[in-house]
């Protein structure tokens, strides 16, 4: 749409109602056009219906605290080109006079001096400043711990009590990833659950512990999107509940249960006290070694259905022979299993506290570790052998394969091209070329990875350090892997931190490693997103690459950085490559004093942050 200075600058006889739609609603600003007789050319409906103009009145009929028209005049023939003045006027809708802001400026046009005059209701801004006024002291009043996310996940608000949990102020987290300031609360896994439930537009939801005054408080950390009227896309709100007191209240603790946990926490071998009642098996007790040998939460254990908690296969095998003491009258059951590495014996007792409407058992895990550990040892080693056997087949068929494949293609392209040169089918033969090309890039990788790993195993890797903004690297891969991501139908998108992120590195290695890390993101999306992002966070740089894709296991993601290891071995395997992306990242990252980190989930998808000191240059 045109301005109106730009319409009155086409033609005198343009027909403004024409230009500015007569059916605009009251709620518009008023607006006139005034020529130097003072006479109104031109009001819109806002103007017509609030001061009861038509375009044959004059100024003098706007019914105003002071002479409107002559100060017009003097306007007109003062040098200035606009000015802004406050009145009252009388509003015909309103039945009273009312406070405006006149914008008026001047318009040259064909020699014929106008003047465009636009009138804000102060009164009506000053109600919406205050409804937003009121909601942000409704806010704070309430202590409601809240931070708004906009819909490219950037903090946007933080209320008071929620900068108090989180340890930062709105001016330090402003326009920072929303899950920036929850690394001191949660795991890498929860963090990356976090980030999947914003992509998805989700819900999410958390429970998280921490200090305050001496006191542990809890609060259950709860994501929502939102939807703005007429945004485009969902905003999202957090909101931390105080549910410390709920907590408490369904934690039951008798003064008898806690003289018997001071006896049972100087055992240093784990032990728990099951009680018997009405055929469920509760959890009564235990000592601190149990809860953290089994890594259980003692809040969720206490009275409940140990059948419904109990997860591991050590403790069903527990619950199974305890079902065996109690029901065969059996003074006690012993077994001997193995948990995390740890050989355990382990001994069911019935106790005397035992009576016919409840019994009680105590399970005691007494550690063997040391007499089975000639053994474990022997096992150890032969699975070593058999696995470094396997590691050695592995990698002479995966390179036999990964050579053959693209040689063998080649010999394919040579025939093919023989024959198109005694018919002179040079589209073909041109074709061909382009093809065999792309053969001996891939061949060309491959080498230069082999050749990689060999400088790192060999220590002859030099570094050229140079200082840079780290956001260049991930621009250049961004532009020579979009294309890739783009064929695959894959969204690929870099979010990039705007403080300067100047990191100590070398400059081809670093590229080297991201261009690894992001590939192998695009390799293993099916379909999703695949997001690139740097920011800084306690004068360190990170550049995270998250993807959405199959993900791996985590046990799995210490073998994956070992050279020539993939997650699926042999022809059939799934993805083709020889495995040495990850690792020679990982170890390049580390080689100039990074961090390397990977966390990752099966059919979740997996996220790769690498982590470098912020560097400083003194001018």
């Amino acid at each position: 749409m045109l301005s109106f200075n730009e319409i009155l600058q086409q033609e005198i006889t343009v027909d403004y109602d024409d230009i500015i739609p007569i059916n605009a609603t009251c709620e518009c600003k008023p607006i006139l056009v005034v020529n130097r007789n003072n006479t109104i050319v031109y009001s819109n409906q806002s103007a017509q219906i609030a001061f009861g103009l038509n375009n044959i009145s004059t100024i003098s009929s706007l019914q105003t605290d002071v002479n409107f028209s002559t100060l017009l005049t003097d306007f007109s023939e003062s040098s200035y080109s606009n000015i802004s003045i406050s009145i009252h006027i009388k509003n015909l809708s309103e039945s009273s006079f009312g406070e405006y802001d006149a914008e008026i400026e001047k318009i040259e046009l064909d020699n014929t001096q106008y003047l465009f005059i636009v009138f804000h209701h102060t009164a009506k801004e000053m109600i919406l400043e205050n409804r937003i006024n009121s909601i942000h002291a409704a806010i704070e009043f309430a202590n409601l711990p809240v931070m708004t996310i906009d819909a490219s996940g950037k903090i946007a608000f933080l209320s008071k009590s929620m900068e108090n949990i989180l340890g930062f102020t709105i001016d330090e987290l402003y326009e920072k990833f929303f899950c920036v300031p929850l690394e001191n609360f949660l795991s890498k896994a929860d963090l990356l659950t976090a980030e999947r439930a914003f992509f998805l537009k989700q819900s999410w939801v958390k429970i998280i512990s921490l200090k305050d005054k001496g006191k542990t408080l809890f609060k259950e950390l709860q994501l929502t999107p939102f939807s703005n009227t007429g945004a485009v896309e969902n905003a999202f709100m957090l909101i931390a509940h105080d549910i410390t007191d709920y907590l408490q209240k369904n934690i039951i603790v008798k003064e008898s249960e806690n003289k018997l946990k001071s006896i049972i926490n100087n055992i240093r071998d784990p032990l728990f006290i099951l009680r018997r009642s009405k055929d469920k098996l509760l959890f009564e007790a235990g000592n601190n070694s149990f809860f953290r040998v089994f890594d259980l939460d003692k809040a969720k254990l206490i009275n409940n259905d140990t059948k419904l908690v109990f997860t591991s296969e050590l403790l069903k095998l527990v619950l199974k022979n305890c079902e065996l003491l109690l029901n065969n009258s059996m003074p006690f059951v012993e077994f001997k299993s193995k948990y995390n590495l740890v050989y355990y014996k382990c001994k069911i007792s019935l106790m005397d506290i035992s009576s016919e409407e409840e019994s009680y058992v105590m399970i005691n895990f007494n550690n063997i570790t040391d007499q089975e550990n000639y053994q474990v040892k022997m096992t150890a080693a032969y699975d070593k052998e058999v696995q470094l056997n396997k590691l050695k087949t592995s990698f002479i068929e995966n390179m036999s394969h990964e050579i053959r494949t693209p040689f063998n293609a080649i010999s394919g392209y040579a025939e093919i091209l023989e024959e198109s040169i005694k018919t002179n089918d040079y589209k073909t033969i041109s074709e061909l070329v382009i093809l065999v090309k792309d053969v001996l890039s891939r061949v060309s990788h491959l080498f230069d990875h082999i050749i990689d790993m060999s400088e790192i195993e060999s220590d002859e890797l030099t570094f050229n350090y140079v200082y840079l903004n780290c956001n260049q690297v991930v621009k250049s891969v961004y532009k020579k892997l979009l294309t890739r991501a783009e064929q695959k139908g894959i969204q690929i998108s870099i979010e990039l931190s705007e403080e300067e992120t100047l990191i100590k590195t070398d400059w081809m290695k670093l590229e080297k490693i991201v261009f690894a890390i992001v590939e192998n993101a695009i390799k293993y999306t099916i379909k999703g997103k695949v997001v690139i992002r740097t920011f800084i966070f306690n004068q360190y740089a990170y550049i995270s690459i998250t993807d959405t894709g199959d993900g791996m296991n985590e046990e799995d993601i210490k073998y994956l950085l070992e050279p020539f290891s993939q997650e699926e071995q042999g022809y059939t395997r799934k993805y083709q490559g020889a495995g040495l992306g990850l690792a020679i990242a990982s170890k390049l990252t580390k080689m100039m004093g990074g961090l390397f980190e990977i966390v990752s989930r099966k059919k979740t998808g997996t996220k790769v942050t690498l982590i470098f000191p912020v560097v400083k240059i003194q001018n």
